[in-house]
């Protein structure tokens, strides 16, 4: 007949009984993390309150009461960072706790000489560490709840929040809690236990990072649009839970997670599957484990070879890369050599708990160096065709240019110019320099791709030839384009939000600087905002701003949320006269007697390998009007799509500075770049009449 101390109910309530120190611990830490600063918060907006009603008007104490509630709430609820920390700590320590005994070889004969099944025993293990740090965590909430009534902060009791925290932090602590097993099943050693885990981790974010900087490197069409660390991150469980907020991602776009505000439900589910893939393959592993590898590295031999290759391959790449960012190219190869070789010294020397070990399996450590250098040296010479890669005109369903968000250009003329732009740019690179007189200007173009549910993301550094600028012209002059990536064309105008409340700021730039007038009537921002996206969509090319108006919300506090700035060009006649008769604003051009100083900066090349900034003074009025009469600054521009001059690809700055001491960086449109007189100003011989002027001229290297 069975013990009743081995039956379910009794095998539990006894390692219940064992593991006290688990309940107080989880205890001790919710009470930290959760019941005191709730109580604190309510407590300081209590006192808050009491102030507030003998000094403020009721409307502003409403304001400041609702604030503070909203802080109350996100304590109870997905935004308590302290307890999130909590459960991460629980679910390693009691992971490990609960299954430490198998690194220890009596405790093993001890607990596996029970009369129970191996299957009992791992259950009963597993959940004795979730029932300890769970109990105590509702108990801790509904404690927290009570108070929060009792004190009369009931409005920061907010039982959906609640529920989608719960919920969230029970599927995250699983998760975490079963790698946590799995670690230590796997493992003969408690030392080592922990060492793993971090790397179980942590790893899948560095490899992301470490795949960032290779192809960054080795690729020269990379760009950073080509992916962010969200996949990382969502393998990474202990870094994507605080980007949680309940079921929802929180507020802030933090490393490429989805919108703010966007259900996460999809992730937890995710992680609720994982946990238990996990938690089957730590049962598996657990019921075949044999006894005597207790006090081992490892438990399982196969495991050692796989592991080992994959710390010494990361982290070979990881040492490379930090060479040759401290010391340069040349370093980033001995970087990878000595990062090998150190790991795989230490992977070894873990391994037989042996420092003789150091030089073990020369073999491997052989085959590791040529794989991670032969997939180096693939990078190198591009063998995958990554540089290379057209997608097949017929396969792109969307596209984006010059941006970071999705594809959202389905036009199929959009789609036919970049793809003819993604052409011209691959056939650049193959070429061979051709512009061995520097006769031609380049531009960055970033293309990114949607191929079905794949996307691709390229940089190409395209000749400034009079197809590329038509090219880029009809996509950036397309009505798509401008609804899709100006922010003038997603700012609501008429949000029913009340924290997020339109306002829009006309800035207009004078002799003595900006002159700014705010708008906060609904009314009067859309007819602002509808006047110019009509006149927007119906401009064919690009015109030459004069006003700027920036975009933002406002919450119950008064706090901005910038939104982007919309340009009003010359080109926009009605709207220029409604902000005239809304605002009494005009634009005011620049004149050469407003100006105290001009100068032109000039990239000069001294070598292939070097260079120069030289700075060429400029005083003759008549010039100095001619290069102010078309040309404006980033105070006005915006996201508009426009694409302004770049000074003869980044290689010239025009800079003034007013009477009043401001100084002003000037911009051009492609078609007003005022090539004539800065070609006459250069300070390397290209306008022969600059020094029968009488022009000074500083230089500044730069190598």
């Amino acid at each position: 007949m069975t013990s009743k101390s081995f039956s379910s109910k009794g095998l539990l309530g006894n390692s219940m009984r064992r593991n006290l120190w688990a309940l107080v611990l989880s205890g001790v830490g919710f009470f930290m993390a959760l019941l005191l600063p709730a109580l604190m918060t309510m407590q300081n907006a209590l006192e808050q309150r009491a102030l507030d009603l003998k000094e403020l008007p009721q409307a502003h104490v409403e304001i400041n009461w609702q604030s503070a509630m909203n802080n109350a709430a996100s304590m109870l609820g997905g935004g308590n960072l302290f307890v999130k920390i909590v459960f991460i700590v629980l679910a390693v320590v009691c992971g490990v706790a609960m299954f430490a005994y198998l690194h220890s070889r009596q405790k093993v004969d001890f607990y596996h000489s029970l009369p129970i099944s191996r299957t009992r025993l791992f259950a009963n293990n597993f959940l004795t560490g979730v029932v300890c740090t769970f109990s105590t965590y509702l108990v801790m909430v509904a404690i927290t709840v009570a108070c929060a009534y009792a004190m009369g902060c009931g409005e920061a009791v907010r039982w959906d929040e609640i529920g989608g925290a719960i919920l969230c932090n029970l599927i995250v602590f699983l998760l975490i809690y079963a790698l946590t097993v799995l670690t230590t099943v796997v493992c003969g050693n408690t030392i080592i236990t922990l060492l793993l885990l971090a790397w179980v981790f942590f790893s899948p974010m560095l490899v992301r990072v470490l795949q960032f900087c290779l192809f960054d490197k080795f690729y020269d069409t990379f760009t950073a649009n080509a992916g962010t660390l969200e996949g990382a991150i969502r393998l990474t469980p202990v870094v994507q839970y605080f980007v949680l907020h309940g079921t929802y991602y929180i507020g802030e776009r933090v490393m490429g997670v989805p919108q703010p505000g966007e259900s996460a439900l999809g992730l937890l589910i995710g992680y609720l599957i994982a946990a238990a893939v996990v938690t089957a393959l730590a049962l598996f592993l657990f019921r075949i484990r044999k006894s005597e590898r207790a006090g081992t590295a490892l438990a399982f031999t196969p495991t050692k070879l796989p592991i080992k290759v994959y710390m010494c391959l990361t982290m070979g790449v990881a040492f490379g890369w930090v060479f040759g960012m401290i010391a340069g190219n040349f370093w980033f190869w001995p970087g990878l050599m000595v990062g090998t070789v150190l790991f795989h010294w230490i992977v070894e020397i873990i391994y037989a708990f042996d420092f003789r070990a150091i030089f073990a399996k020369p073999l491997h450590l052989l085959a590791i160096l040529v794989v991670l250098v032969a997939g180096m040296l693939a990078m190198q010479f591009d063998v995958t065709g990554y540089d290379t890669w057209l997608p097949d005109r017929d396969d792109l369903t969307a596209v984006d240019i010059n941006g970071s968000g999705e594809p959202a250009l389905t036009d199929p003329s959009n789609i036919d110019a970049v793809h003819r732009l993604m052409e011209i740019g691959v056939q650049t690179m193959q070429e061979e320099d051709t512009d061995e007189d520097n006769s031609l200007s380049y531009t960055q173009v970033t293309v990114k791709c949607q191929m079905g549910s794949r996307t691709a993301a390229r940089q190409y550094r395209i000749p400034e030839t009079e197809e590329v600028i038509a090219l880029l012209d009809q996509i950036e002059q397309s009505e798509e384009y401008k609804r899709a990536k100006w922010p003038l064309f997603n700012f609501d105008t008429a949000s029913t939000d009340p924290e997020r409340q339109p306002m829009i700021t006309v800035n207009v730039e004078t002799a003595d600087g900006i002159s700014s007038v705010e708008l906060r009537q609904p009314g009067q921002i859309t007819q602002v905002i509808e006047t110019l996206r009509e006149e927007a969509l119906a401009e064919t090319q690009d015109s030459r701003p004069v006003m700027g108006v920036e975009l933002y919300y406002l919450d119950s506090e008064g706090d901005q949320e910038y939104c982007g700035t919309a340009s009003v060009t010359e080109a926009n006649t009605r709207t220029l006269a409604l902000i005239e008769q809304l605002t009494g604003l005009t634009p005011v051009p620049m004149r050469a007697e407003d100006i105290d100083r001009m100068w032109i900066e000039y990239l000069v090349s001294l070598s292939p390998d070097a260079s120069e900034w030289r700075t060429v003074e400029v005083t003759d009025p008549a010039d100095i009007q001619a290069l102010l009469d078309n040309a404006f600054t980033n105070y006005l521009t915006g996201a508009n799509g426009y694409r302004y001059a770049n000074g003869e690809n980044y290689t010239v700055d025009i800079y003034v500075v007013m009477e009043t001491g401001e100084q002003r960086n000037l911009r051009y449109l492609q078609s007003d770049w005022p090539a004539e007189i800065v070609d006459k100003y250069r300070p390397d011989g290209a306008g022969e009449d600059a020094l029968e002027n009488g022009i000074a001229t500083t230089a500044e290297a730069v190598s």
